[in-house]
């Protein structure tokens, strides 16, 4: 008998262990992150010469920083699915034309101004693997619905105007990074993600962090 309540306890004992345990990896979380958004395909004037705006000045950027809110379910110790809300960077031009006053001043005076700029809710599958108690590998694929303003510079020199077009589109969205867990609840990563925002490639490059809870 006494044999009998011995591996009975020691039955539960261990069944209550295996439990605990797969409750450590299965949690709720939630996070923020940032990063730098790039387009390097991106042209603002697809029709214009620019070089032949002088002596009008022009100028854009590729790049620039977004952000991301994002929630996500950890199944496991190795499956977890996030869905998020991000802001592109958003990017732009302009055409500024310079005047030198009578006390040899320089004013700069925007001619025509335009924007990349980028709303989206996505929803991946990430793929993560423990390296050791703190360190770890992920990975993730998912789909994104984005919704985006793209101004781009059109007419000639003396007559510039500008036109702005509204998509909306799903795209694939790919991407990996590495994490680090400063405790059982905090924790940061480093990713590269790479998705296709209105036929242009777009990467992000950022750092994200999530409170596990």
């Amino acid at each position: 008998m006494n044999f009998l309540y011995k591996s009975i306890v020691g039955g539960l004992s261990a069944i209550s262990f295996n439990v605990l345990a797969g409750d450590i990896n299965k949690f709720d979380y939630f996070g923020i992150g940032l990063a730098n958004s790039s387009y390097d395909e991106l042209v603002f004037s697809p029709q214009i010469d620019t070089a032949e705006l002088t002596p009008l000045v022009y100028d854009d950027k590729s790049s620039a920083m977004g952000y991301r809110m994002f929630a996500g379910h950890q199944f496991n110790r190795y499956v977890a699915v996030e869905v998020g809300l991000a802001s592109f960077g958003q990017v732009g031009f302009t055409v500024k034309e310079l005047t030198t006053g009578t006390d040899d001043k320089v004013t700069k005076t925007t001619i025509e101004q335009g924007k990349f700029k980028t709303l989206s809710g996505d929803v991946r599958v990430v793929g993560t693997y423990s390296l050791s108690d703190s360190l770890f590998l992920k990975a993730h694929v998912g789909v994104i619905a984005w919704s985006n303003k793209f101004t781009f510079l059109t007419g000639k020199a003396g007559a510039l105007t500008s036109e702005e077009l509204s998509d909306k589109g799903v795209s694939l969205t790919t991407g990996v990074g590495v994490g680090y867990g400063f405790s059982k609840r905090i924790a940061m990563s480093f990713d590269a993600e790479r998705t296709e925002i209105a036929d242009i490639a777009t990467q992000n490059l950022g750092v994200s962090f999530f409170v596990r809870f």
